[in-house]
């Protein structure tokens, strides 16, 4: 072993690469800013750059430090997720623990399955035991909110308001100069808001009336549910027979109208004043156009199309997206000069490519996950991926089959072709050579001319 680590150490002349497949797999870049370590195949797997670190100890935990940016840890994903960044950290343990710190206001809250506390913004400490026992401070929009053997009993105040519930949510009172209820649910209820909306109900969700936006436009909800809806303001006007089946509607400023004759089958929109224009006749066709989307489909789900702009850091980027059978997809996006920016092909379960504008390109088989999520992707993914292809901006290429049995990395100035730890091939643009079990046996060419290799040394 010493012999071998010695002769691949002095023939790469400041490069790395021992590969002992499956056991493990190391290497680094000529200049050792680059590092990778593989143990176990796709088990463990650790690296080092300039731009990023990390660490997966698959399929339980994966670790992501970003100099630039927040570090994160994924842990039985997609239950468990840390993330700390320069203004907060954010811990969860999906339904067991939770934890949120606000670096600038000083502020934190934990929670461990069913006891919780934390310290408010002025650091006032609060805690409690659910359901026995609460109290909260600076969550969920309100300063203060208590709890005792909810849903018994529960107080809050917020912005000069109290409420009170009993039996939530049978029953609540609240006063204040910002809100108003009275509740006995689902007998009678009123609710309301000065300047905002006010609504009311009876033997809820059969009777409701509403009045909402009042500070722009009125409207006014009247409701007997599920039989007629009717919903009226001075720039529009919808009604709906037995909700969701038939609707009306018909935007006044526009000129737009819309009608659902019955919803999902068939839907007709059309107006005047704005590009806007729909029609659709489910499952068989249908399209929808506004003024920066369109959209159609044809034997839904066997087909869909989507254009639309999108906004990203400033600049107005257009996106196209064909889907077959809602999982196989073919996504392109295009920036303001019409230059191709990035596109995503996946075939479920086939393959999925995914390529950038600056060269990044990775291509992979099978696609067995159908959606992206980077805890999943740094855990799972790997073990259900038989081939790998990875490029970067550089120019750099790699390909992976079985988790590392057979690899070939590739730049302009060199090629190294790995068969496990049976064979190697490392081609320079003067040089090359063959190794059997890293130079037990082997030929070549360099600056001296041809050589044979007999147990790790050169002939």
């Amino acid at each position: 072993m010493l012999a071998v680590l010695s002769s691949g150490r002095a023939e790469e002349k400041g490069r790395i690469r021992l590969n002992f497949w499956p056991f493990f797999f190391y290497q680094t870049s000529t200049d050792r800013q680059v590092r990778e370590l593989e143990v176990l195949g796709p088990f463990f797997y650790r690296y080092r750059s300039p731009l990023e670190n990390g660490t997966s100890f698959r399929p339980f935990v994966s670790t992501v430090d970003r100099p630039e940016d927040c570090n994160h840890v994924y842990y039985l994903s997609p239950l468990g997720h840390h993330q700390e960044c320069e203004d907060y950290t954010r811990s969860r343990f999906v339904p067991l623990f939770s934890h949120n710190r606000d670096k600038e206001n000083e502020k934190n809250h934990h929670a461990f399955f069913l006891f919780f506390w934390g310290r408010s913004e002025e650091g006032e400490k609060y805690w409690g035991v659910f359901p026995f026992y609460g109290r909260l401070l600076d969550w969920n929009g309100k300063d203060e909110t208590k709890f005792v053997l909810w849903p018994i009993r529960v107080t809050s105040r917020w912005h000069g308001n109290r409420s009170s519930t009993w039996f939530w949510p049978i029953y609540n009172r609240s006063d204040g100069p910002t809100f108003y209820q009275r509740k006995f649910w689902p007998i009678y209820g009123h609710r309301a808001k000065p300047g905002i909306y006010d609504r009311r109900f009876l033997l809820w969700p059969i009777f409701w009336y509403e009045k909402f936006n009042l500070a722009t436009h009125p409207t006014v909800r009247e409701m007997v549910f599920p039989l007629f809806i009717s919903e009226k303001s001075d720039v529009h006007e919808h009604t709906t027979f037995l909700w969701p089946f038939f609707r009306y509607f018909r935007q006044h400023q526009n000129d737009t109208l819309t009608l659902d004759l019955p919803w999902p089958f068939f839907r007709y929109g059309e107006s005047k004043k704005t590009p806007y224009r729909e029609r659709k006749l489910w499952p068989l066709i249908g399209y929808e156009r506004r003024e920066n989307t369109y959209s159609h489909f044809f034997l839904w789900p066997l087909y869909k199309y989507q254009r639309e702009e999108v906004r990203y850091k400033g600049r107005v980027y257009r996106r196209e997206v064909r889907r077959f059978y809602l999982l196989t997809k073919f996504e392109k996006v295009w920036d303001e000069t019409g230059k191709l920016q990035y596109e995503a092909h996946r075939v479920w379960p086939l393959g999925e490519k995914i390529k950038r504008a600056d060269g990044f390109e990775v291509f992979y088989f099978p696609a067995i996950i159908p959606f992206h999520s980077e805890g999943i992707d740094r855990n799972y993914a790997p073990f259900l991926r038989l081939y790998e292809y990875i490029q970067d901006p550089n120019g750099f290429t790699r390909s992976k089959w079985f988790w590392g049995l057979y690899r070939h990395d590739h730049s302009d100035e060199e090629d190294f072709v790995d068969f496990a730890f049976l064979l190697q091939i490392h081609r320079k643009k003067e040089n090359w050579q063959v190794n059997l079990l890293h130079g037990l046996l082997g030929c070549g060419k360099d600056e001296k001319g041809f050589f044979l290799k007999l147990f790790f040394l050169k002939l």
